[in-house]
């Protein structure tokens, strides 16, 4: 046996390793985790917005009432009231104000107001000069500066460490989730790869394997019945289909040459004897007679290989249209019935049920039909009985051949359906062994069920189930 080709050599350890990363499912996973990602960072983003925006609301409303609330008051009572507040801002957390209209400084532990004030009644971030402990140092500060009547400004400022606190905790908690997040996708992504990789490979070496000649193997299919195994289900009835079509192609051959030796070898003979001079032979017109027959069977078995190919690769689904089941099996009991009469043998049609319409090609129903027919009565001595009948089923209509001939052995049933095969007792009759060849391709192709058993008192009894074609009755 020669090489495979380069699919059927299995890479090295190292690009199998590296081939994780290619994976369909690992792609998949790193785009789930990325959406995934793009949600935590927006529930993030929506979750710091809530807490940092709640904080500052309520400094800022804070602000505000402190500042209006003081902006009532006369200029002693103001001066009193936030040196007490200071007093009691044992955090350090307050930088208040008061500025005459020059700017000069009247209270409080701001040193200068900034460059640029907030807007009016709207607290905003800006950096003062604050000394209370001694030392001036510049502060952040959420602040809201009010005009008073009489010139002078009220700057009200709350320190923004806190609120950089809180923002630094909520950035690093959002980052904290993110990383364990990303690094469980990148886990994830790779033990979901590494069993879909592990299944690939299995699939990979089964085709390999029916690559290399084995055609027996098959894809490997698990019990959970996921996607792989419903594709790896399918591809192995493909496999099953391509396994019977190639045994059937490598019986052919020698079918057909065992059928077809015999014509020719005695229309060789035959002209041989006619073309010497010195030996006795039959009439030239009987010779050519007998010789005409050897080819009428040789274009027979051609005709019927021929006719086999066409419907089994589905030429004739486009002459498909609405068939009157019962006057098919009329027609067909109407050509046969004078053949089992002069046979000498009884024939029975039953035609039950209400009228059916199918869908397909009448002609190649109807010939499938007369080929159970035909091998019923070939096959039926003298004195037996043929029946041919049609019966009602939920869905469709059963067509039921049978005979009282010596019928099928039960483990011949499926090889009878291949082709060229022909059960020893019937070697000596004449026939192409293609009949039921052709009455199964005719099955497949507009969805039939065949089915080929044995009646009790003895002889044949073939059923051909049409209700798969979506039978329907007819009006």
């Amino acid at each position: 046996m020669t090489a495979g080709p380069t699919l059927a050599r299995r890479p090295p350890p190292r690009l199998r390793r590296l081939r994780l990363f290619q994976t369909t499912a690992f792609r998949w996973t790193m785009g789930s985790a990325a959406i995934v990602g793009i949600g935590i960072a927006a529930m993030g983003a929506f979750f710091y917005w809530q807490t940092v925006g709640y904080f500052t609301g309520r400094l800022d409303a804070g602000l505000l009432l402190e500042a209006r609330s003081l902006r009532m008051e006369s200029r002693r009572v103001l001066i009193l009231r936030l040196e007490k507040s200071l007093t009691v801002d044992p955090q350090g957390n307050k930088a208040y104000g008061l500025f005459g209209p020059d700017g000069a400084r009247l209270a409080g532990d701001v040193d200068g107001l900034p460059a640029t004030l907030p807007p009016e009644d709207q607290p905003a971030p800006v950096t003062v000069n604050w000394s209370r402990h001694g030392a001036p140092e510049s502060v952040d500060v959420r602040a809201v500066a009010l005009p008073l009547a009489d010139g002078a400004v009220l700057f009200l400022g709350r320190s923004a460490g806190d609120l950089h606190e809180i923002d630094a905790i909520v950035k690093r908690a959002i980052g904290l989730a993110a990383l364990p997040a990303a690094l469980l996708a990148l886990a994830g992504g790779a033990v979901i790869s590494l069993g879909t990789l592990r299944r690939v490979d299995a699939v990979w070496r089964a085709c390999s394997l029916i690559m290399e000649g084995e055609f027996h193997r098959r894809l490997p299919a698990g019990r959970r019945h996921d996607e792989f195994d419903r594709l790896s289900e399918m591809v192995n009835g493909m496999l099953d289909e391509i396994e019977r079509l190639v045994d059937e192609v490598k019986g052919a051959g020698d079918a057909i040459a065992h059928d077809l030796r015999t014509p020719l070898t005695r229309l060789r003979v035959r002209l041989e004897r006619a073309l010497d001079p010195g030996a006795r032979h039959a009439p030239v017109s009987e010779v050519l007679a007998k010789s005409v027959a050897d080819v009428d069977q040789l274009l027979a078995t051609v005709t019927a290989v021929l006719r086999l190919a066409e419907v089994e690769h589905g030429r004739r689904q486009g002459g498909f249209r609405a068939v009157a089941l019962g006057d098919v099996i009329e027609a067909v009991a109407e050509l046969y019935a004078p053949v089992a009469e002069e046979k000498e043998i009884g024939f029975a049609l039953d035609r039950g049920g209400p009228a059916v319409l199918l869908h397909g090609d009448g002609d190649l129903v109807f010939e499938a039909v007369a080929n159970l027919v035909d091998n019923a009565i070939k096959y039926t001595p003298r004195g037996g009985r043929v029946g041919l009948a049609l019966e009602a089923e939920r869905g469709g209509a059963v067509v039921r051949v049978w005979d009282t001939g010596p019928g099928i052995p039960p483990d011949a049933s499926e090889a009878v359906m291949r082709r060229f095969y022909r059960l020893d007792p019937s070697r000596h009759l004449p026939g192409t062994g293609l009949g039921l060849s052709l009455v199964a391709a005719i099955a497949r192709l507009h969805g039939f069920a065949l089915e080929i058993g044995s009646r009790p008192g003895g002889g044949c009894d073939v059923r051909l189930r049409c209700w798969t074609a979506g039978a329907v009755e007819a009006s």
